[in-house]
């Protein structure tokens, strides 16, 4: 290459990474509205808002956790149906009538999920029901730890099966998995 045409040559690489740059942005843009878009499609599906206020989000939270606490008395001894119940007398998981170790909170996790079964449940929700003290609040994130053990728990006692479904920008739902037939 020749002094001459190496200027000329830099140009037309700037050139190119500019172009690059662009459709690498448009291409981000896309997949941001394909998001929203499938996830306005899942909120259709589910019925629920498309778009929730912090303080929509927190009186469905409270609205959901007073009718548990309301209807304690009234609630059946399990939750659930299919392969998966948890057992509020016990306090026991179980996957095809076997138990499943799992911590306390794991536990109540898993309790709100059921008791909403096939219903979204907020971050909101779920921190609320954990910590019933404002100033006892962990950071949010705590609930993705708490999500993800459970999945794996389930997971390995159920020999794969997928109990937990994330809803993008919603929550979590507890989904009823039927035995397999014998």
């Amino acid at each position: 290459m020749t002094e001459a045409t190496l200027p000329a040559r830099l140009v037309e690489v700037e050139a190119m990474l500019e172009r690059s740059r662009r459709r690498f942005e448009e291409g981000s843009r896309l997949v941001e509205e394909a998001h929203q878009l499938i996830g306005d499609i899942q909120s259709q599906l589910l019925g629920s808002p498309a778009v929730m206020t912090a303080d929509e989000s927190e009186e469905a939270a409270s609205k959901l956790l007073n009718s548990i606490r309301a209807s304690g008395g009234d609630m059946p001894a399990t939750l659930c149906g299919g392969r998966l119940a948890v057992d509020q007398s016990q306090r026991l998981i179980r996957i095809d009538g076997h138990p499943i170790g799992i911590t306390e909170m794991e536990y109540r996790v898993l309790e709100l999920l059921a008791y909403a079964r096939n219903n979204v449940v907020t971050r909101t929700m779920l921190l609320k029901h954990l910590y019933r003290r404002a100033d006892d609040q962990p950071q949010p994130k705590i609930i993705d730890v708490f999500i993800s053990k459970l999945r794996k728990k389930l997971r390995n006692a159920s020999n794969g099966a997928e109990f937990i479904e994330t809803i993008p920008q919603r929550g979590w739902i507890l989904r009823d998995i039927d035995a397999p037939a014998a």
